[in-house]
């Protein structure tokens, strides 16, 4: 039985017990769902790893999904929606995936320069992105048709691993470079002094140098834009300018990032300590003095103010790190780069043919 099985297309005159070892003999060979409207079907229903119950007999109480709609069409909605519901979930694992690893880049260097980031920026990226982006990956729609593709199950896959790693690698090279192209800066001074001697309780005061700004503003956008990137992938899910949450998000937190890196100092930049200085130094140089507490800055130069013309060539910077995260998604992992991962890891088929 188990040689024909996959042979057999009609299972006729069979026991409840018949569909149960039926059902059984085709879950050793993979996931397997049943569906069914009679009490006869109860117990290949509850056997299977998923069980349809067309009807709102008894079948309906130990299935774990019922259909008033008579038609098998409903095995095919179910077949939809469980496809995008996986492929949401994957979406939403490689973003988490990324938070963690943008985050280990992030301390890696911070470590290394014994910087940090602003107060503010670890509480917009813990409370407000993370939290907000993660939410609005699962709010994706199935798509109206059912691909004829499976979406990947699996978490180390060829292909969660190039999305994930992919745009690990192009993160970092950016966050590298950005660093590199900094020191090369004329107005740069180099944030040197003895962290030992610190007051561990004012550890926010290290955030008050060029190169913890610079790190905020290019982390923070990659901790955004990994969201859009995240949310492309239409064969299984709506297309991504359909899930209106997450692009409400990810333009307000754009928004929000891009105001405080191209605004001269005010008052939300300084509440942010980012592009700001103290007051006399502000004052001094013709900015006005925004109405809010700002203590005095952990810098010999009294400021960590960017000048105009490197906010705006830093904003450009990391939209192309942006687009560079899009064309790998878009080429490489959901693209033609599928079809050859495809190809080069399918498994071949081990089925044998018989003649009758």
């Amino acid at each position: 039985m188990r040689e024909l099985l996959l042979h057999t297309r009609v299972f006729a005159r069979m026991t409840p017990q018949d569909k149960v070892d039926c059902i059984q003999y085709h879950m050793e060979r993979g996931i397997t769902a049943m569906c069914g409207d009679g009490g006869n079907d109860c117990g290949a229903l509850r056997a299977a790893h998923v069980g349809l119950a067309l009807s709102e007999s008894e079948a309906s109480i130990v299935s774990p999904f019922s259909s008033n709609n008579r038609s098998i069409q409903s095995c095919v909605e179910l077949i939809r929606e469980g496809r995008a519901g996986l492929a949401t979930s994957f979406a939403g694992y490689k973003y988490l995936i990324m938070y963690g690893e943008t985050m280990a880049s992030l301390k890696l260097i911070t470590f290394y320069f014994s910087t940090s980031l602003s107060l503010g920026s670890w509480i917009l990226v813990d409370a407000f992105i993370t939290v907000g982006l993660s939410y609005a990956i699962t709010q994706s729609h199935a798509a109206p048709t059912l691909s004829k593709y499976r979406p990947t199950a699996r978490i180390l896959g060829p292909e969660t691993l190039a999305s994930v790693l992919g745009l690990i690698f192009i993160n970092f090279l950016f966050l590298i470079c950005g660093f590199v192209w900094l020191f090369q800066q004329p107005f740069f001074v180099c944030n040197e002094f003895d962290t030992t001697s610190v007051d561990l309780s004012k550890w926010v005061l290290l955030g008050d140098n060029y190169e913890g700004e610079v790190l905020s503003f290019i982390t923070l956008y990659q901790f955004v834009n990994s969201a859009f990137i995240y949310n492309f992938g239409s064969a299984h899910r709506r297309v991504w300018y359909r899930n209106w949450m997450l692009l409400l998000f990810w333009a307000a937190f754009i928004i929000m990032v891009s105001y405080l890196l191209l605004a001269d100092p005010n008052a939300f930049g300084c509440l942010m300590r980012m592009n700001c200085g103290d007051k006399d130094y502000l004052a001094a140089k013709g900015f006005n003095v925004p109405n809010i507490n700002i203590p005095i800055y952990n810098v010999p130069y009294e400021n960590n103010i960017l000048p105009k013309y490197f906010r705006i060539e830093l904003f450009f910077y990391c939209m192309g790190n942006m687009a560079c995260g899009i064309l790998w998604e878009l080429i490489v992992v959901i693209g033609p780069g599928r079809t050859l991962l495809r190809k080069w890891f399918a498994k071949p088929d081990s089925s044998k043919s018989y003649e009758l």
